[in-house]
């Protein structure tokens, strides 16, 4: 059994507190390589459409707690546009790589690094994974994830143009999110339900 649920428009409030969580989540422990920055959330859109969820087993239900396992799948309208500064010599970082990406071509590129501002768009978020979902009226909404749920995402950045530093671009953040997925977004999740949880006791009416 499935179902949908209501995907309102998030406040302001609620963007602003989800940036500032992505922002610690994305530039916690080592960047990759071409990253010569911070990444800055600058854009945050959660779109129209809600994920889908497909009960598979329920566990605790009572007037103030629900527990179980879902399948959840999302292919919503949701992007996020970050911003960072990036190497854009790639001889700076896998030289190998370079070399099987462009076939043995000759490529030319400078031995100094060139550090140049980049905008990042992340959009057609295509997720699919089995979840424990457990939503409780006094702690908020806890998720786990069993399985890594990114299955596509499309990178369009300021260098899509140049295909060797496109193609590391895409492998370099899909790696990050992939992680930010498995550790730092079910702790997101958590935090901003509790906020939200906060607010209705505060104003229960």
């Amino acid at each position: 059994m499935s179902f949908t649920f209501n995907w309102p428009r998030f406040s302001d409030q609620f963007h602003y507190d989800a940036i500032q969580m992505l922002n610690t989540a994305l530039n916690k422990g080592n960047k990759p390589p071409i990253i010569a920055d911070k990444i800055e959330v600058v854009e945050l859109e959660m779109g129209t459409q809600p994920p889908e969820l497909e009960i598979r087993d329920i566990g605790d239900l009572t007037v103030d707690q629900f527990r179980g396992i879902f399948r959840m799948t999302y292919a919503g309208d949701a992007h996020l546009v970050l911003k960072t500064k990036v190497q854009a010599n790639p001889l700076n970082h896998k030289l190998s790589d370079i070399h099987q990406l462009s076939g043995g071509q000759g490529m030319l590129a400078a031995k100094q690094p060139l550090v140049v501002p980049m905008l990042l768009r992340l959009s057609h978020f295509r997720l699919s994974s089995y979840v424990v979902l457990v939503i409780s009226k006094q702690k908020g909404i806890t998720i786990v994830f069993k399985t890594d749920p990114l299955q596509n995402v499309d990178i369009n950045s300021t260098f899509d143009s140049i295909a060797v530093i496109q193609s590391f671009i895409q492998r370099e953040i899909e790696g990050q999110l992939r992680q930010m997925f498995r550790e730092d977004l079910p702790g997101i999740i958590h935090r901003l339900s509790q906020q939200w949880v906060k607010a209705k006791v505060e104003t229960p009416y």
